[in-house]
């Protein structure tokens, strides 16, 4: 039992007071080391909310009870993360405060959306399909042309065993160029036709379309620069700043167009995004913002 002696002794030694306002910036720093700061925050803090993390405390004597409140990041499990910001904020509470943590009550407020990392996420298809290559065309229509041989051919044989009445096809084209003689004409088309043969040698050994950026892959893998363009759309149109937004892809630099609600950071912050998802490329492009602010009415 105290006696009046050694109360009056430790009212001599002082007491200490902790106000529920550290507590609370002590239980939202805690929060922040788990939940962090997502896009979602962003967003939440311009509609007018409160800012992401936030926390209540009642101290009871050497008791206390928190509240807080957070944002997940995409993709995370909701119960794991709450169990988590629990633990953080009854752990740093209680060893920075020295005061019994009776309860930890976790709300989440908001979720950002998920996004893979860029080295696991697929680049999108293009808006519609590449169109073939001229290397491309010309082989079909080859294979076509000896298809029709082949099948000129099986219907001769047809008609010399008279399997089928008919005149042959193949005999007469092949007297007729055995007695064929040197012309003027042949000259310009002989001309014309080793051009062809080597414009196509040309587009068959060219690595890729003129119009495709390579990936950086173990096998030869092409973006067209349409599937670029939509991936730097999707990317600047995630931001929480960001109302709309349009992008041009060229070989060394992607130039983007967003309208901003005026945030001053915005620019930034959608230039390093879109970089970020374009690092998949063999040789990322130089990505230029340009910004405009909504109008105000």
């Amino acid at each position: 039992m105290t006696t009046g002696v050694e109360a009056a002794e430790a009212d001599a030694r002082g007491r200490l007071v902790i106000h529920e306002r550290v507590v609370r910036k002590i239980a939202e720093q805690a929060a922040a080391t788990v939940a962090g700061r997502t896009e979602q925050t962003t967003m939440w803090e311009r509609l007018g909310r409160r800012r992401l993390p936030h926390a209540s405390a009642r101290v009871l004597g050497r008791h206390v009870r928190v509240e807080a409140e957070v944002s997940a990041p995409g993709g995370r499990a909701l119960p794991g993360l709450a169990a988590d910001v629990r633990d953080a904020v009854a752990r740093e509470v209680g060893e920075l405060t020295g005061l019994t943590v009776d309860r930890v009550d976790v709300r989440v407020a908001a979720v950002a959306p998920y996004r893979p990392p860029p080295e696991a996420e697929p680049l999108p298809a293009a808006g519609r399909p590449a169109a073939p290559g001229i290397a491309r065309k010309a082989g079909l229509l080859v294979a076509l042309l000896l298809v029709a041989l082949g099948a000129a051919g099986v219907y001769d044989a047809l008609v010399q065993g008279d399997v089928v009445d008919g005149r042959k096809l193949v005999e007469p084209a092949l007297e007729w160029l055995d007695g064929l003689e040197p012309q003027d004409w042949m000259v310009p088309a002989g001309i014309a036709v080793a051009v062809v043969g080597l414009l196509l040698v040309l587009a068959a050994l060219w690595p890729r379309p003129r119009r495709s950026l390579p990936v950086a892959a173990r096998t030869g893998v092409f973006a067209t620069r349409g599937a670029v363009e939509e991936l730097t759309v999707d990317s600047a149109a995630g931001h929480g700043g960001v109302l709309d937004a349009s992008a041009r892809a060229r070989r060394r630099g992607v130039r983007v167009r967003v309208r901003t609600d005026g945030e001053p950071g915005t620019p930034a912050e959608v230039r390093q995004g879109v970089t970020e998802r374009l690092a998949r490329l063999v040789r990322t492009p130089k990505v230029r913002v340009g910004a405009r602010r909504k109008e105000r009415r």
